[in-house]
């Protein structure tokens, strides 16, 4: 998997095919086919264990953090970014590629949006929450993955790491308004 992340991260997923996958692992053909009925498989195996893991990482940043609600959003953006730096190529094959795969991918997407929101909802604090729409949390998990796409996209690890008060200002702002999201998103 980690060869396919490489070479999917380099050429983008639809440029990819078995032969170059087995070629970057150096292995046989016949021992890719003993783990993967296709190259769309391996990168469902890919995606699968990436969002397991950035689930698994943001889950117990948050249910470690202690303090209110901002604070715990805070932990998981910080969780969420140390997973994508620890293996940005993965990160990238998966977040940026992903898409790439097209309709096949698609149930696989909203649960990963579905998984995130839950974390996000269970946040939620006080009779506030009840006046927010139902699907603020996937909207909010929405656009922080896209913001992300577009960051893997660029290439450049600065801009990922600066993006932590950004994207934990604009994870907030529905939960808490701009104001209090800008005091405390630093």
């Amino acid at each position: 998997m980690a060869a396919a992340a490489e070479v999917v991260s380099e050429r983008g997923y639809r440029q990819v095919s078995v032969a170059d996958i087995v070629k970057r692992a150096a292995t046989a053909r016949s021992r890719f086919y003993e783990n993967f009925s296709s190259k769309e498989d391996c990168f469902f195996a890919l995606y699968d264990e990436a969002a397991e893991g950035a689930l698994k990482a943001v889950a117990d940043a948050c249910g470690q953090a202690p303090g209110a609600f901002p604070e715990r959003v805070r932990a998981g953006i910080a969780a969420l970014l140390e997973f994508i730096e620890a293996d940005r190529v993965r990160a990238s094959a998966c977040v940026v590629e992903g898409p790439a795969v097209g309709p096949p991918i698609t149930e696989r997407f909203e649960r990963l949006i579905s998984d995130f929101a839950a974390l996000l909802r269970g946040g939620r604090e006080g009779d506030e929450a009840d006046e927010l729409p139902a699907t603020v949390e996937e909207t909010v998990v929405g656009g922080l993955y896209w913001l992300l796409y577009y960051a893997l996209m660029e290439e450049r690890p600065k801009r990922l790491k600066s993006m932590r008060g950004q994207l934990a200002e604009f994870s907030l702002i529905p939960f808490v308004g701009a104001e209090a999201a800008r005091t405390n998103a630093v």
